[in-house]
Order: structure tokens, then sequence, then C-alpha cells
């Protein structure tokens, strides 16, 4: 065989491999299966590590709800087991939708309760699943009245919760963050104000106009190593910055990063080793990371429409950094304008390594 012949070989082989599966990314890039999850864990989302670097994993299992919402547990070893399946269902709903989660510095688990796919009447809240030994002992309902809440993050002492819709008929594209503190949080009992009137909301964003006609705002968000809070926005992609006092109060709230590889903002998450935030990108199937001060956005991964079974991205929704690993879930829901056309049997974790 000559030497021309068995490069054009290779070459054909490579191409074969990667058809299909990603515009954009190296092969040392290419996502592959943490785990698969069953049917009972069927719509994984959000995601937070526990002191021993476990992933606890959250569930709201809308595509088939038949199963109810729970939180599961993947050790370092891949090994699923159930973790909390008694999270309080709203009253309408008589479901519970969790989506981000975080732990708090007092070790419980603060879980945003999405209940806006059933009832649009400020019926999502925020949940405290209480931990002792790493296990969850109960679980208390600490603020009602969110619309959609969505993400949650902390610092320091302060709890901040993404809220995605305000619904509002004179102003429909908004959207902004609360911030509440860990004492008031510890008394519960928070019932919010409509329609973005309440003195916890800090922040406020407008979802500029796009393609996919889509008006949902704030989703991801991630603190910087630069003490700044990054939120970006589900409908069109957009990043904004947050410069905060020593109070928690709002200094500035600015555009940051608005770039047309990255239309839809899900999920972010800040790797602490390099300072890199990575944001999921739902509409295309993507995962591009920025690293503050810079505004530069770049793609680590991104492939077509793939029922991930092994690995590919299938909506993704929330990047994990865990050590050197990238670990995305894979919503796989059935949303207008997305790459992923539809909802399918397969359930998973990708996982990337990073450099």
């Amino acid at each position: 065989m000559s030497a021309r012949l068995a490069k054009a070989l290779v070459v054909a082989a490579l191409a074969g491999t990667m058809a299909g599966c990603a515009a954009l990314g190296g092969a040392r890039h290419r996502p592959r299966v943490l785990v698969t999850l069953p049917e009972e864990a069927h719509l994984p989302d959000g995601m937070a590590l526990d002191s021993e670097g476990n992933i606890i994993l959250a569930c709201p299992n809308y595509n088939e709800q038949k199963f109810p919402a729970i939180l599961v547990k993947i050790d370092k070893e891949g090994k699923l087991t159930t973790w909390c399946d008694k999270l309080p269902v709203a009253p309408t709903s008589k479901r519970c939708g969790p989506m981000g989660i975080a732990f708090g510095p007092d070790g419980n688990l603060y879980v945003a309760d999405l209940q806006y796919f059933f009832d649009k009447k400020h019926a999502s809240r925020l949940l405290r699943v209480n931990v002792k030994d790493g296990k969850p002992t109960g679980v208390d309902v600490v603020v009602e009245g969110f619309l959609l809440s969505n993400a949650v993050v902390w610092k320091g002492n302060d709890c901040y919760v993404s809220e995605t819709f305000f619904d509002l008929p004179d102003d429909p594209n908004k959207s902004g963050i609360f911030r509440f503190t860990l004492d008031e949080l510890k008394k519960g009992g928070i019932k919010l104000q409509p329609h973005g009137k309440d003195p916890r909301l800090i922040a406020t964003f407008t979802t500029a106009p796009n393609p996919r006609k889509d008006n949902a705002g704030a989703d991801g968000l991630a603190f910087g190593l630069d003490g700044n809070l990054y939120c970006s926005l589900f409908g069109d992609g957009a990043i904004y910055k947050i410069a905060l006092d020593d109070k928690g109060n709002v200094k500035s709230n600015e555009l940051f990063i608005r770039d047309p590889r990255c239309p839809c903002g899900d999920g972010m998450r800040l790797d602490p080793r390099t300072g890199r935030i990575y944001i999921a990108d739902s509409q295309n199937n993507a995962i591009h990371y920025f690293t503050p001060p810079s505004n530069k956005l770049r793609t680590l991964w991104e492939n077509d429409d793939d029922e991930g079974a092994d690995g590919l991205l299938d909506q993704p929704c929330e990047p994990c950094v865990r050590g050197s690993e990238l670990i995305i879930s894979n919503f796989d829901g059935n949303f207008p304008g997305l790459k992923n056309k539809s909802y399918d049997k397969v359930h998973t974790l990708s996982v990337i390594k990073l450099d």
C-alpha cells in the first residue's frame, strides 16, 4: 500500500467517525457517556457536588409524568442511587419540579422547584433539603411566589435565584435575579411580591428578539473568580455581568457577551482551576466558555441532533465541574427551534475530559 493511499484511508476513516458528530470541537473534547439513567430519572437537570465529590442530580421528570421528581446520587465510580424521593409537591400540580440546585453554607441543599410548566400563577418555589451526615432528613418550602425559579447559586451567606419569566403584559421579555440571605431562609415562610415588585429582586434583564421568538430570560448563574455574578438568558443567549459590593448590592449590570455562536444560554458553571465559565447551549447542542475578565466566547464542543447513546450532547442544560471533568446534563426535551427534535428513550449524563 502506498503512503498516499494509507493517508487517504486514515483521513476517510476519521471523517466517517466524526460525520454528523460535531461542527466544532476537537476529538480530545468529544463527550462520552458518564452514566445512563433509568426511566425513573429520565430527565436530568441541575447538579451539585456534595462534600465527598458525589453528584446530586435533580430529575424533574417532565417528559413522563408517571414518574415523580427525584434527586439521585452518582458516586465517583458512576453508581447511581436514589438520594431523595420525598420532595413536597405543589398544591395545584401535585408535582415537584426540581431544576437548579446548590448546597448552602449550612450544608443543606437548596432546590428551585419550577412549577411554570404546570401552573403559571406564581406557584414556583425554593426548597431546602435538610442534610445530616450526607443524607436528607426532610424538605422545607422556604420561598413561595416565583413564576419560574430556575438556577440557584451561593456566595457567602447570600443565595441567588434566577427568575426566567415575569410574564408582564407590558414587558413580556423581562426576567431577573432574586437574592436571599441565609438568615431569612433559615426562618422560611417567605412569600414574594408578584410582578417583579419584591425588594429582593436585585437585577432585571430584557430578552432581545430572536429567531425562536423565545422571550425566556434569566437562566444560568455563576460567580467568576473576579467576584462578579454572570447570568445567561435562555431566549437570546446573551450573558450579563453583575458587579456586587461587599453587602451584595448591585453596583452595575451590563451586557457582557452577545455572540451568534451562543443563541441560547442555559446553565453555567465555574471551573475554579482555570477561571473558565462553561455555558450549556441548549439550542445548538453545544458547550461554550469564557474566562473573565475576557468576554471572548469559545466553543468547546457542538454536535448535531443525536439521541446521546454514545455520549453526544442531547439538549444540554447544565454543566458541572468535578476536578478535570466537565459533566453535562442532557435535558432532551421538546422545545421548538432547537437542534434536538424530539424526546427519546436514551437518558444520559455526558462527560468531557478538560485540559
